[in-house]
């Protein structure tokens, strides 16, 4: 169980640094659109919407990551006090019963959603540019995938939490 929470969160831990650098090319294309705009006159016909796309990536990509670090907002104001195996009762749980039915269903249809669009050699039609669409929408599906594996590993640490393991962080576990 330990190797297959520590294949996940390499995975998990890997792409959230992967979309950490998305951040370069978002201020490079930034920054050049400004300097196009104010110093030539002469805007770009494609930095507004690779801006918001990169941006979209970046967040959805860094999903799982977040889920890993704890990072999400979580209102606690009776789960704090709960022991740790109520806590990892919980939030197997919810996973379970909510989450990972909810993920997988995504999942699927956003896999779809972007085979669709390749398929189809679908545009986007939000600007002049025009780029086709399925690389978007395949990186979109690929974060719910990523996020639906990171809940699986969350799952994994309940019930090693459950049958009295620690439930730290794997990755960190090796760093040490």
């Amino acid at each position: 169980m330990k190797a297959i929470i520590r294949a996940i969160e390499f995975v998990t831990t890997s792409t959230g640094y992967l979309a950490a650098l998305v951040i370069v090319p978002l201020i490079v294309a930034t920054c050049y659109e400004v300097f196009a705009r104010y110093v030539f006159g002469a805007p770009t016909i494609w930095a507004f919407e690779l801006g918001y796309t990169l941006m979209g990536v970046h967040f959805l990509l860094g999903g799982a990551l977040a889920l890993q670090r704890g990072a999400h907002v979580r209102i606690d104001l009776i789960y704090e006090r709960l022991s740790p195996k109520r806590r990892a009762l919980i939030d197997l749980l919810f996973y379970i019963l909510l989450i990972v039915p909810c993920l997988y269903l995504l999942s699927e249809r956003l896999i779809d959603y972007a085979l669709e669009a390749y398929r189809s050699g679908e545009r986007s039609g939000n600007s002049a540019w025009n780029p086709v669409i399925w690389p978007l929408r395949a990186l979109i599906a690929t974060s719910f995938v990523l996020l639906l594996l990171q809940v699986v590993a969350e799952c994994l640490k309940a019930i090693r939490a459950l049958t009295g393991h620690p439930r730290e962080l794997v990755i960190v576990e090796e760093r040490q």
